[in-house]
């Protein structure tokens, strides 16, 4: 009996302490991939600025590893004109490493800040390139000499029997003697700033804004920083921008590039309390570059975003009851609340419109498409409309948000959504009234006016249709456009017809 509580013994203590030897393995890549978008300016004649992008790889790796005990590192590599590499293939525990030559050009990835896309950045002085001389002012020299920056990734492992394992070298960057600085001249804007009211854990209230970066913006990040500023105001009161200076106005948490921002208006010291029954508070948002050299550059502002706002700010008498009706549902989008709805509406408005009537109906969120098949907008609903084959674009590569739609346009917008919404319905036209202008109206819309007319949905005047202009006098005049509050008034009525 005694021999067997032994053997048992013995059994269960292998199989524990192989248990522990499993939890401590560690199980490292056998490769990382380079630094991305590696860029180089100067800031000033003693400093340089290095940035690039982290890929999400690599910030997986640094994520899993750093809780092990291994160390994830960046290393900066550079020469000046045709001399040596200073770092070459020397690593952190290399016998050759010198830390006060290599050590500034060495730097644990944990340590620094990444944006919500994956950018970083670093600085190095100008002492950093030769630290044996106090007065680095007659060895550096960016008007006569060329200075070449590279990039590399290295994980140290905490065993010390297991190999470093290293990244391939970024591409190489060049700045100094013949090296043009081109220089940012436009930023994009934020786009579709949203905000909501928000309590914290002591109930008191703050301000979550959210909006879209364009393409454009990200692309810039990867060169220059890029962050935002947040401009405010209470009421009819002044906006902050119309008191203080840009760099004095809130901005993006260590100047990252975000998406986002939590916005308490008394602890940035612009409000005494925050009133949400009493006050209507506004916001708006611009991107701010500051450059190698030169003014910062400062984008338009975003949309405006406030706490309360009129679903619209003019209207028809007849049309009153039915956009108080859209309203209520849901149906109106952002970009058209407190808007004048007596205006005629555009592509890209229209586009928000149906979109919106769709996901309200269905009850869901519809996906853009992607890759973006337009080169003259980003507009996330355009791409939900695109992809869900209700908006068309006038090319197989523009869209033309800012032309006002017509009336055929607007009919097989709604008709494709409806198609989607409720599938099942009877599709004829049998019944739809004959316009005296049908034969102005385009082969590909014809079934959709006639379907659409043919529900009261969209109707004509005086016998006529009027799907589209057709002489330049029409054009000039905006014949057969269609104004927002009749979309509006359409979108509803859809709405009621197949509202599940």
């Amino acid at each position: 009996m005694l021999k067997k509580l032994l053997v048992l013994t013995i059994t269960l203590s292998l199989l524990l302490s192989g248990s522990i030897f499993a939890l401590a393995e560690t199980t490292l890549p056998t490769s990382i991939d380079k630094p991305q978008n590696l860029s180089i300016r100067s800031n000033g004649d003693s400093e340089f600025r290095i940035r690039w992008t982290n890929p999400a790889s690599v910030l997986k790796i640094n994520e899993d590893i750093i809780s092990q005990g291994h160390s994830l590192y960046y290393a900066i590599d550079w020469k000046k004109n045709d001399g040596n590499w200073n770092i070459g293939d020397i690593t952190h525990d290399s016998p050759n490493y010198i830390d006060e030559i290599h050590g500034y050009f060495f730097g644990f990835l944990d340590n620094i800040q990444q944006d919500e896309n994956g950018a970083s950045e670093s600085f190095l002085v100008t002492w950093h390139l030769d630290p044996t001389v106090i007065d680095t002012s007659s060895t550096f020299d960016l008007a006569n000499n060329t200075y070449y920056f590279r990039m590399r990734y290295v994980l140290e492992p905490y065993e010390e029997e297991l190999e470093d394992i290293i990244s391939p070298y970024s591409e190489t960057v060049v700045i100094g003697k013949s090296v043009a600085d081109n220089k940012l001249t436009k930023l994009d804007a934020p786009m579709n700033l949203k905000l909501e009211v928000k309590k914290d854990s002591n109930s008191k209230p703050y301000f979550q804004l959210n909006w879209t970066i364009p393409d454009s913006i990200l692309t810039v990040n990867k060169q220059l920083p890029v962050y935002h500023i947040i401009d405010f105001k209470v009421g009819d009161g002044k906006w902050l921008s119309e008191t203080t200076k840009w760099d004095g106005m809130p901005k993006a948490p260590s100047g990252l590039l975000t998406s986002n921002d939590k916005f308490d208006a008394v602890e940035e010291g612009l409000a005494d309390n925050i009133v949400i029954e009493e006050n209507i508070y506004h916001f708006r948002v611009a991107y701010v570059c500051e450059q190698q050299s030169g003014d910062p550059v400062i984008s338009a502002y975003s949309n405006i975003a406030t706490t309360k706002m009129e679903a619209y700010s003019n209207a028809s008498e007849w049309a009153k009851s039915e956009l108080d009706d859209a309203n209520i549902k849901g149906l109106i989008p952002d970009s058209l609340i407190g808007a004048d709805m007596t205006k005629p509406i555009t592509r890209e408005e229209f586009a928000e419109l149906v979109v919106k009537l769709y996901e309200v109906t269905e009850g869901t969120k519809a996906q853009a498409a992607s890759p973006n098949p337009f080169s003259d907008t980003t507009n996330p609903q355009i791409l939900k409309g695109f992809k869900l084959g209700v908006t068309m674009g006038t090319s197989a590569t523009t869209f033309a948000p800012k032309e006002l739609t017509n009336r055929e346009q607007v009919a097989a917008m709604l008709s494709r959504a409806i198609r989607l919404m409720a599938p099942g319905e009877d599709f004829s036209t049998a019944g739809a009234p004959i316009f005296t202008d049908q034969k102005d109206i385009s082969s590909w819309a014809l079934e959709h006016v006639k379907y659409m007319s043919k529900l009261g949905i969209i109707k004509g005047a005086e016998g006529k249709f009027m799907p589209k202009a057709t002489t330049t006098v029409e054009i000039a005049q905006n014949y057969a456009t269609t104004t927002r509050e009749q979309a509006v008034a359409m979108s509803v009525r859809t709405f009621n017809i197949f509202d599940k």
